[in-house]
């Protein structure tokens, strides 16, 4: 028989504080009935999980094992208590979005808002994520909706969101004063970017290895927000999404040209499994695909 979630609890407790009285304070047991608990921790588990330190106890390998284990029991177990109270307030549903950070910094937000106007009784968890990691994380299972900027793939099915156009991101003192420019032109620059994980990277990389030159990334952050007050700064040039990082145009003083590039009209889709979906995925992705087309 498995371990209950209170001797579970306990054990973590007595290894955060490193006292088996204070852990069983916490968790409303006297000190002796948390004694034959972790007793029957290491009884079930043959083997010992704490050692008496001079200012308390401390754990074993095995204990430091448990402990790891149990942190991560006990904190899906509160999400479960949250997703379970969210239901006995009257919610029927719950969807995953994984969506990019370029997605994010432009409309999403209202149409999440509009989407929590219409539908209050289904509940959207987003997380942030890498376009990359978040075709993976749909396939996988561990998003139900993914908003990416990757070319589809062939187990997953695609649908149009919107798109996603790149400028190139100067300093006002910068020399370059072209209203558009071709990516290749901008090779015997500095560049600040993204980390090599994003999407962006990776194609930018891709056209300079194309066009017979190298790409001279010196700064990778983890932000747009970040790329733009690099340059800013006067730290390089950047190619970033245009819709994304408008709102830093002005108190950056900062100025835009366009990308003529055909990569720099980047497609961004909803992916999700393909098969039948839970009936709020389908809301949402009918949701989020009708108002990319126009739809009310």
């Amino acid at each position: 028989m498995l371990p209950d979630l209170v001797s579970l609890q306990l054990f973590q407790r007595t290894v955060e504080l490193r006292s088996l009285s204070r852990a069983a304070a916490l968790c409303h047991l006297s000190l002796s009935a948390a004694s034959r608990r972790i007793a029957a921790l290491e009884h079930h588990f043959h083997t010992p999980l704490l050692e008496r330190a001079h200012n308390g106890v401390a754990p074993t390998p095995a204990g430091e094992a448990l402990a790891r284990h149990a942190q991560t029991l006990m904190r899906d177990v509160d999400l479960m208590q949250g997703d379970l109270s969210d239901y006995a307030r009257g919610t029927v549903g719950r969807v995953r979005l994984y969506v990019n950070t370029s997605a994010l910094s432009q409309d999403l937000p209202e149409r999440l808002a509009q989407w929590t106007t219409q539908h209050p009784d289904i509940k959207v968890d987003v997380q942030e994520v890498r376009s990359g990691r978040i075709v993976d994380a749909v396939r996988e299972g561990l998003a139900d909706i993914g908003i990416v900027t990757t070319a589809p793939v062939p187990d997953l099915r695609f649908e149009p969101y919107g798109h996603d156009r790149l400028c190139v991101v100067v300093s006002q003192r910068h020399p370059l004063k072209a209203r558009s420019v071709a990516f290749e032109a901008l090779l015997e620059h500095e560049f600040v970017g993204l980390d090599n994980s994003a999407a962006l990277t990776q194609a930018m990389k891709q056209a300079a290895e194309a066009a017979g030159k190298f790409l001279r990334l010196r700064i990778q952050v983890q932000s747009f927000e970040g790329v733009c007050r690099l340059v800013a700064a006067g730290q390089g040039i950047a190619v970033l999404p245009e819709g994304a990082v408008e709102a830093f145009r002005v108190p950056l003083k900062l100025r835009f040209m366009r990308l003529t590039d055909g990569w720099a009209d980047r497609p961004m889709h909803v992916c999700v499994k393909p098969g039948v979906l839970q009936a709020p995925t389908r809301r949402l992705l009918r949701f989020l695909t009708g108002v990319a087309q126009g739809a009310t």
